[in-house]
């Protein structure tokens, strides 16, 4: 790595750089701030190390520069007597750290290798991130299920992705007719817990003009607008019971009986469903048709949530980081360690969708290139939560459940889709369940 040192105190000078030079690092030494913006342009150093013995107002503008180079030169502020209110001023200016001096060689050498691993990653990441390649991860068990989703796909066996709200089953999916061969022909997704049942089988199989009142004219169902595609059924388990054997039945002879229809309409559809529940435990309960389950469930995926993945945060975080920052115009270039650290340490409830926002969020409200973990805000209220209830007496499985619903509302200011996505449950099920208690209190 090419190092930059500018020291004012010529002792440190000599120590410094014999010690980078020793461990085979070009270093570039000066102790004049004009020198080192010009070497800071010509040699584009990896890191910089930088001493102005107290020129805090020389130390701002230095680091002004390093913060506008394309891409910005991580810069580490050394002092020798060291003010809380100059480390933190140099933070914001985009110091990658504030060391005081003496320091153990050790330490430089870390920071260092965290740099380096840093830059690695994020051309990593640059090749990953192919059109038809979204799914980004190292973790064995994810790349598994990659290579079976990705050796599969030219067949038209239907695939039943099951997995936490926030792992990432919709990009499976696209991912799955991105490698089909159907790439070219329509992916049509339907959230089936979105719609109320009235209007889910006019949405999934269509209808004729005059089936019933306000049907004005014929209307294509999203079977036939996924004709010779794919279509993804996200959450399928809340289709209710007297649609799911419509749903065998389309599966089985390719073809759709539309609302008030004569005629059956061939199709020929790729199916792909996704559901955030336990699928096997709703057709021990009757909830879901075991004949349907079988017909879904040719190919299975499931997708492990991130916190059984943890190799995974950091690679996406500098995913998610790049790509917003690059979105926004934003200078923002690396996190600093203590951030990755701290992301590391979470447990993440909402999965991927979570870290997202999080790195998101960060980028927006940083103020420096290197990203402070006082910009990591993390919504650790279940977890807090459940900390301060982890001596409650036994209740019954009901009480549990409501308590969990009110705390995740509560946490959320009321929003029920954040809500149901942190419960793992699908808005419907949630607004289910707000009925039941209301009737229960007789509301």
């Amino acid at each position: 790595m090419n190092v930059l040192l500018i020291e004012t105190d010529s002792d440190d000078a000599r120590k410094l750089s014999s010690y980078l030079r020793d461990r085979g690092h070009l270093c570039f030494l000066t102790d004049s701030v004009k020198s080192a913006k010009s070497l800071l342009k010509k040699e584009s150093p990896g890191l910089v190390l930088l001493h102005l013995n107290g020129g805090a107002a020389q130390t701002a503008d230095f680091l002004e520069c390093a913060r506008n180079l394309e891409p910005p030169a991580p810069v580490i502020v050394l002092s020798r007597k060291p003010k809380l209110d100059d480390a933190v001023q140099s933070v914001k200016d985009g110091a990658y750290d504030f060391w005081t001096k003496p320091f153990a060689p050790e330490r430089l050498t870390k920071a260092i290798e965290l740099i380096e691993g840093a830059k690695q990653r994020a051309g990593r990441l640059e090749t990953l991130q192919a059109p038809n390649d979204p799914i980004i991860s190292r973790d064995p068990v994810l790349c598994s299920i990659k290579a079976l989703a990705r050796k599969i796909a030219p067949s038209n066996a239907t695939v039943l992705i099951q997995g936490e709200s926030g792992t990432g089953k919709e990009l499976f999916a696209r991912y799955i007719h991105n490698q089909s061969g159907r790439e070219d022909k329509p992916f049509v997704a339907l959230n089936c817990a979105a719609l109320p049942e009235t209007l889910l089988e006019s949405e999934l199989f269509g209808y004729e003009k005059g089936a019933f009142t306000g049907a004005i004219r014929n209307r294509e169902g999203k079977f036939e607008l996924a004709h010779t595609g794919t279509l993804l059924l996200d959450e399928v388990t809340e289709i209710p019971l007297h649609l799911q054997a419509k749903l065998l039945r389309v599966l089985q002879e390719s073809e759709v009986d539309r609302l008030g229809g004569k005629y059956p309409v061939p199709v020929d559809v790729r199916v792909i469903a996704t559901t955030n529940v336990r699928i096997e435990d709703m057709v021990k309960e009757a909830r879901f048709r075991k004949d349907l389950y079988y017909r879904l469930n040719v190919i299975p995926l499931r997708i492990p949530p991130l916190c059984e993945r943890p190799g995974d945060i950091v690679q996406l975080a500098e995913f998610f980081l790049a790509g917003y920052s690059a979105q926004n115009g934003s200078k923002v270039s690396a996190f600093a360690p203590e951030a990755l650290r701290k992301l590391a340490d979470y447990s993440w409830p909402g999965n991927v969708r979570e870290l997202q926002n999080v790195v998101q969020r960060a980028v927006l409200i940083s103020d420096s290139a290197v990203l402070r973990p006082d910009c990591i805000i993390l919504d650790s209220g279940l977890e807090q939560g459940a900390a301060q209830h982890s001596g409650f007496s036994l209740m019954p499985l009901c009480e549990v459940e409501k308590m969990m619903i009110e705390k995740a509302l509560s946490t959320v200011e009321g929003n029920r889709t954040r809500a149901a996505e942190i419960l793992g449950i699908s808005v419907r099920t949630l607004r289910n369940k707000l009925a039941e208690y209301r009737q229960s209190i007789g509301m």
